[in-house]
């Protein structure tokens, strides 16, 4: 246990004195809701998700955005998407009712970052179901295009719910996975909540402290994984 406690702290000292992180250029914004700059998805799934969340939009008034890009130009991804989010003005600045779904070809990473306006339909535990049990499966076959499909089909899916739903369904696999971890003899809570302590408090204030201009405020929850070796 010292150990960890150690390590955290070496990585606290090493964040605080080193020199601003490097951010990568952001693509500009697109005219529709997906940006396809890594030339992943074919032409007939682009148009195809192109108007069904133009439509979507048309009768929710939220904007959800599929975006590839490239590389991430040695940023994580967490404050690329974050960052992305805010220039492109995801959902609007008053209601925030925004999501992007992110692919970084390179990294072989993606996240979902949700405004605000939308944390009451979807959380993140449902942003990492989406990624690791619907894209993921897709990704690694090298099928991006039904990967994507199914991704903001899910999407869709779970905003279609009242908040009351979604926050069951969340809670819901949130025990799930919890009985998982117990079973597998995870690590212990109090190590989890020293881990998230200093994170939460230390860690992120400082990447988030580090040059980053936002378009607008707002809070946001995400999440995001790999689909594979870099």
């Amino acid at each position: 246990m010292m150990r960890l406690f150690l390590a955290c702290w070496l990585l606290l000292a090493a964040l605080a004195t080193a020199p601003a992180l490097a951010q990568a250029e952001l693509p500009p914004r697109p005219d529709g809701p997906v940006y396809d700059g890594a030339d992943m998805l074919s032409d007939a799934t682009e148009t195809a998700l192109d108007q069904r969340l133009r439509d979507y939009n048309r009768e929710t008034g939220r904007s959800i955005i599929v975006a590839t890009v490239p590389s991430l130009g040695g940023e994580t991804i967490e404050p690329y998407a974050t960052r992305l989010f805010g220039e492109w003005g995801i959902g609007g600045e008053q209601r925030d009712t925004g999501l992007l779904l992110l692919v970084a070809k390179d990294e072989r990473r993606m996240r979902i970052e949700v405004g605000y306006g939308l944390h009451p339909y979807f959380g993140g535990i449902m942003a990492g179901r989406v990624i690791n049990d619907v894209i993921t499966p897709q990704f690694k076959a090298g099928d991006f295009d039904a990967g994507v499909t199914q991704g903001v089909d899910a999407i869709l899916d779970h905003l279609a719910n009242s908040p009351e739903d979604a926050i069951a369904i969340e809670e819901a696999q949130q025990a799930a996975r919890q009985e998982r971890q117990s079973r597998d003899g995870g690590f212990p809570i109090g190590t989890i909540i020293w881990i998230a302590f200093l994170l939460f408090f230390f860690v992120l204030p400082m990447l988030r402290g580090r040059g980053r201009k936002r378009r607008f405020g707002g809070r946001r929850r995400g999440r995001g994984g790999p689909w594979g070796n870099a």
